[in-house]
């Protein structure tokens, strides 16, 4: 057997062994946990195993700079879907990289609830924790039919009583997924509940087929999200203008009002500024709309002032962040829009409006701030803003910085598949000149 290379990358042939519980006890691990770094513990973890930044890497499907910049506390440090691969690869426990609390809120019932009748999860204490982490198509599937039925399968009886509430419980989740698993991951399981969904509204009377239509509404509208995040920008307006046409049709005013928001986000992409802002008011003129809508439509307002040239856009975000900050949230595991928006949702747009402003000194402090809360959002976003950051300091002189930041979110464009992330750093090319941007800019074309 030939002894390999002093440099070369050696990669176990099974899984590796279980380190001893003794080093979750240590000082080293206590105190990178009290100091909230994820990255100082998976780094210790790393050494425990006798394994390289590269050899981690190769291990985890990532590059040795991506495990260098986590390990080194850089945003990707605090992106879930990466640290849960971590996590299982060296065997960490879960709450000292800050996961364990990271799944979606459900009661104990309403789990067992979904799981009845569903063999591949019978018997499991946490149904929301896996799915979010390790969903499947057919898994969802049978959750569906049993929350709609009580069985497996629309054989088991009629449609429970509680079958639109169980079905906004299974939204939330997918929503939640969508921070773990790529696109292309989710995209036909949520096509399959838009799908049947459908059938139970058509052959459905009364309330509860318009409580349906509300709820296809929804999924709709996230297929739509989904089309826009893989650039399919034609199926993201067809699918955004159904779930509009069904909310319409449900009278249900948050649907409806969300969906002019997502067609003013849509707008923006098109360069049609004055779009952007009549469609976030007339998201806001909906009557009935919640306040966290509203807010929302708010944000969005701003951001096409902003892209117009308008300082009113920080009045905008002002008004938004009083709305979320004092807005009621609704104690239930149903889907509801805006049940994850929050302030710091609001503080990152205000540092996007900056830069469109022109203000990028300023942008770069905004997100300085919004840093220090960067593990409260999802990664897709993260990438988005971590991108935009990039830009701010490439605009203000800073080359090398801009650089950093911009391999940061390249490598959650590729955990999370986001598309929306590449585009951002497309805006980087007029410096492609320079040697730390240049590599970049040649990798995010040949990724779009």
């Amino acid at each position: 057997m030939s002894t390999p290379a002093k440099n070369a990358v050696v990669v176990p042939d099974g899984p590796l062994p279980m380190l001893p519980p003794a080093i979750w006890e240590s000082r080293e691990i206590r105190e990178a946990v009290a100091a909230e770094s994820p990255g100082a513990v998976v780094a210790i973890a790393r050494k425990a195993h006798g394994l390289r930044q590269d050899e981690l890497g190769t291990l985890a499907g990532f590059s040795q700079s991506a495990i260098s910049r986590l390990e080194s506390g850089s945003n990707i440090a605090y992106d879930m879907r990466v640290l849960r691969t971590l996590q299982r690869l060296l065997g960490i426990p879960a709450h000292l990289l800050g996961l364990t609390d990271r799944t979606l809120p459900m009661r104990t019932g309403e789990a067992r609830r979904l799981a009845g009748g569903v063999p591949e999860f019978a018997g499991l204490d946490n149904v929301a924790k896996d799915l979010v982490v390790g969903m499947e198509g057919k898994a969802l599937m049978a959750l569906c039919a049993s929350a709609v039925f009580g069985s497996a399968s629309p054989s088991g009886g009629g449609i429970t009583d509680d079958a639109v509430s169980q079905l906004l419980v299974l939204r939330r989740i997918v929503n939640d997924a969508h921070n773990f698993r790529g696109t292309g991951a989710l995209m036909p399981a949520v096509r399959s509940m838009y799908d049947f969904i459908e059938v139970l509204r058509r052959s459905a009377r009364g309330e509860l087929r318009r409580r349906l239509l509300g709820v296809g509404a929804m999924y709709a509208e996230f297929y739509g999200w989904l089309h826009e995040e893989i650039g399919d920008m034609r199926g993201a307006c067809q699918w955004t203008s159904r779930a509009l046409e069904q909310g319409q049709a449900a009278d249900d005013r948050d649907v409806v009002a969300y969906c002019y928001v997502r067609m003013a986000q849509l707008a923006e992409v098109d360069g049609d500024d004055d779009r952007v802002i009549g469609l976030a008011r007339a998201a806001q003129r909906e009557t009935g709309a919640s306040v966290m809508v509203r807010a929302m439509a708010l944000r969005q307002e701003a951001r096409g002032l902003a892209r117009a040239g308008h300082d009113s856009c920080m009045s905008r975000l002002d008004l938004a962040a009083q709305m979320v900050l004092t807005a009621e949230r609704p104690p239930s595991d149903e889907y509801w829009i805006g049940y994850c928006f929050t302030e710091h949702h609001v503080a990152m747009q205000r540092a996007a409006c900056w830069i469109e402003l022109g203000a990028n000194r300023q942008a770069i402090v905004e997100y300085e701030d919004v840093a220090q809360r960067w593990g409260q959002i999802c990664p897709w976003e993260q990438g988005v803003h971590t991108a935009k950051l990039a830009f701010a300091h490439a605009a203000n002189g800073d080359v090398e910085q801009a650089a950093e930041c911009g391999y940061a979110a390249l490598d959650l464009a590729r955990s999370t598949g986001s598309g929306l992330i590449l585009a951002e750093l497309s805006r980087l090319e007029p410096w492609a000149g320079s040697s730390g941007i240049n590599e970049l800019t040649e990798t995010v074309t040949q990724m779009r």
